[in-house]
């Protein structure tokens, strides 16, 4: 499996559209074969930043994904209208294990 993990802090004034083209981003992501989950959350502590979680299946799902046109544009829209980003981490995951 692999996680991808992102950070951005969207310009107040941008919010509205922010919102709105990351709910087509999750709403189109989770449609593939490939993805296992999708989300953007706010953080309770910064309001206006948001995380970014995603698990896909393997490289080809990921590399998929990434080659779709909506998910381009996704990024470069977003990159107009955050003040902020963090790179985009590629996490692979080897094995995942739940506390009992």
């Amino acid at each position: 499996m692999i996680m991808i993990t992102a950070k951005a802090t969207v310009i107040e004034e941008n919010r509205d559209a922010y919102l709105k083209l990351c709910a087509l981003q999750v709403e189109n992501s989770r449609l593939e074969a490939g993805c296992l989950d999708y989300g953007f959350y706010e953080d309770a502590m910064a309001p206006g930043t948001f995380i970014f979680v995603e698990r896909w299946r393997d490289q080809a799902a990921l590399d998929f994904h990434f080659a779709q046109r909506y998910c381009l544009d996704f990024i470069r829209a977003v990159r107009k209208l955050s003040r902020a980003a963090s790179p985009i981490e590629i996490h692979h995951v080897t094995e995942t294990t739940t506390p009992s």
